[in-house]
């Protein structure tokens, strides 16, 4: 009897040039916790039939397939999901390390974030599911842990493939992920130096849409990007910014620029998320360790400074400079 390793799985992921059409060439990216489900839905046959009982039989009604999936941050793969959950093209620039400007896209035909393909091997058998959009893009960091992202993606129902080769970078030496203790955080133009733990959440509510004639979906659509978060930090002081009364308690008379910059001590290659007007709210002492602590959450507010040019508004803006000479595009 054969017996599978999950240790030998792994996750390709790349940007698809037509949606549905699978991508030539995907980016192998080093992943925890993935989770391929298939979404079938069932038509329950009730009708009545003199006995008491009340299911005779179900027939297989329309199916999307999702995959869950974690990661810790690698500044050359991560643009990828930037990809998938802003949809922005990548604005290339610089000469090594290079910068990779990522925003929300916005245009008159949908504001579709590409589709992207997915290449999951278990150990035992690789599957492969097209059309996949990302609905969920989570950050979260602490000081005594890696930053790690967590997504959700949506698309067609999974086929089975042939394994392909992985490709990896060598961890250590050229790029390694991030630890907490090499994030910094600014709000108002401050650095905060006291933050110990925090997260970003990046929604889509993205959903199947079906049409009659096929039991996939004709697209699984992205909705309107909604970005909210909060902070971890340590009480250091009796006019702490988030519950002073001076500061509205962390009203602030307004929202705050809040930038969250993610450095890779071995590369120096950073990401940046740039949230020029978070609103806080739902301050939360805490008092459950030795030292007081304080909780507040966060919602980033649309505006045209963090959009793309000419493009209207967005709740947040992205850079990350790392050693890839090309822009994040379709493979």
């Amino acid at each position: 009897m054969t017996q599978y390793m999950t240790a030998n799985s792994f996750l390709g992921l790349g940007i698809e040039n037509v949606r549905g059409t699978a991508a030539a060439s995907p980016k192998f990216i080093p992943i925890t916790a993935p989770q391929v489900t298939p979404m079938q839905v069932f038509l329950r046959d009730e009708a009545l039939r003199g006995s008491p009982t009340t299911v005779y039989d179900q027939v297989a009604g329309v199916r999307h397939d999702e995959y869950d999936v974690k990661g810790y941050c690698y500044a050359d793969s991560f643009p990828i999901l930037l990809r998938s959950i802003l949809g922005g093209t990548d604005t290339l620039a610089g000469a090594g390390p290079y910068t990779h400007g990522i925003k929300l896209l916005n245009n008159q035909t949908g504001s579709q974030p590409p589709s992207v393909t997915i290449q999951d091997f278990d150990g035992a058998t690789a599957f492969q599911m097209t059309g996949a959009q990302m609905s969920e893009l989570s950050l979260t960091f602490g000081a005594e842990a890696a930053a790690e992202w967590s997504a959700k993606f949506m698309g067609n129902p999974y086929t089975q493939i042939s394994a392909p080769s992985p490709s990896f970078t060598t961890p250590a030496t050229t790029l390694g992920f991030v630890p907490g203790w090499d994030i910094t955080t600014s709000i108002g133009g401050s650095s905060l130096a006291y933050i110990a733990e925090g997260e970003i959440r990046m929604n889509r509510n993205t959903a199947p849409i079906f049409t009659m004639g096929t039991q996939a979906p004709r697209v699984s659509f992205a909705g309107p990007l909604e970005v909210s978060g909060r902070l971890l930090a340590v009480v250091e002081s009796t006019s702490d910014i988030f519950s002073n009364s001076t500061n509205g308690y962390a009203l602030f008379d307004g929202p705050q620029a809040t930038v969250i910059t993610l450095t890779d001590p071995v590369s120096s290659n950073t990401i940046a998320f740039t949230m020029t007007k978070a609103q806080y709210s739902d301050v939360k002492r805490q008092r459950g360790k030795a030292f007081v602590e304080v909780e507040v959450n966060f919602t980033a507010n649309a505006n045209a400074t963090d959009a793309a040019a000419s493009s209207g508004y967005s709740p947040i803006a992205t850079v990350t400079t790392n050693n890839i000479s090309t822009a994040y595009t379709g493979s």
